[in-house]
């Protein structure tokens, strides 16, 4: 799991049925429905990112596959662009507290230098095992999508997408079901290397 990220429930996968779920209550036209999700997957990155949320990407995926989890399950949802903006909110809150939570961790520890760089190597080794247990064409494919900073990123990820081909939407779904996988993993390898 990535810093800030707020973890997802366990029993509920995003999937191709569940996202079209969502866009069909953007709009019935699946290229304006699109758009409709791109606009707002960027006013919710702006969102985190204005108030100093690092990994406002992972933040934004994450609010609105709750937002489609709630729509897949039943419940009703009349203007999912509007909820969106609430769960966002919402979310600020419980990462705020999760930092609170980590923050205090941190000062219980007796020396966290030391343990911060064992953790570090420990994660790093870890994530490395991880990377080689997925397919290469996932791999290559997750090591491209991080592999810019800030503005360059949106333009390595359409051209990923562009290389695929296959639209930006499928990109990040296919990028987040890579990380997902890869936290499971580091998550199992963590634990048994402490």
């Amino acid at each position: 799991m990535m810093g800030d990220a707020v973890p997802q429930k366990k029993n509920w996968r995003l999937t191709r049925e569940a996202l079209d779920k969502f866009l069909l209550r953007l709009d019935a036209d699946r290229e304006i429905a699109g758009a409709k999700y791109e606009t707002i997957r960027s006013k919710i990155i702006s969102f985190f990112e204005w108030r100093g949320f690092p990994f406002a990407e992972d933040h934004a995926d994450e609010t609105i596959n709750r937002v489609i989890r709630k729509i897949d399950q039943g419940e009703e949802i009349r203007d999912p662009a509007t909820y969106v903006y609430g769960v966002a909110r919402m979310m600020t809150l419980e990462i705020a507290k999760q930092r609170e939570r980590q923050s205090a961790a941190l000062e219980n520890v007796s020396s966290p230098q030391q343990e911060d760089e064992t953790d570090s190597q420990k994660r790093a080794d870890c994530l490395s095992r991880c990377l080689k247990k997925i397919p290469a064409e996932s791999r290559e494919m997750i090591t491209e999508y991080y592999a810019e900073e800030k503005g360059e990123k949106i333009e390595q990820r359409k051209r990923l997408a562009e290389h695929l081909g296959i639209p930006l939407n499928a990109l990040r779904i296919r990028a987040l079901r890579v990380r997902e996988k890869l936290g499971e993993c580091l998550d199992g390898c963590m634990k048994t290397a402490r």
